[in-house]
């Protein structure tokens, strides 16, 4: 296959993947919930990205199977308040993470995250 093979091709390629999108579809779309098989891959990715970071794998550690103290917590991390608090949303947020008073517990899924450091 040559050069002009490859452009000829491409375009072609590119002309059927641009075809417009009808305000409905594109409103359907955007409607559209996520598939079982999307919502576990997107689970997966969010449980990867959750352990990649080096200072959330210290925090599900610390926290551990039976919960820290915030200060306590805090002083074994080592970082500064506004790492710390990211840090934390993150996990909240991905529901990993949840705070009785001053203690942050391990839910059941921050309790799969421990299992797997």
């Amino acid at each position: 296959m040559t050069y002009t093979d490859l452009i000829f091709f491409k375009q072609i390629i590119l002309s059927v993947v641009m075809t417009e999108i009808s305000d409905d579809e594109l409103e359907a779309m955007m409607e559209r919930k996520p598939t079982v098989r999307e919502a576990k891959v997107d689970d997966h990715a969010l449980m990867v990205k959750a352990l990649e970071h080096p200072v959330r794998r210290k925090t599900i550690k610390t926290i551990g199977v039976f919960g820290k103290n915030k200060a306590d917590l805090k002083k074994e991390i080592g970082v500064d308040d506004t790492i710390f608090n990211f840090q934390i949303d993150f996990l909240m947020k991905g529901n990993y993470l949840r705070i009785e008073g001053e203690n942050f517990r391990l839910n059941d899924r921050g309790l799969v995250l421990l299992s797997n450091i």
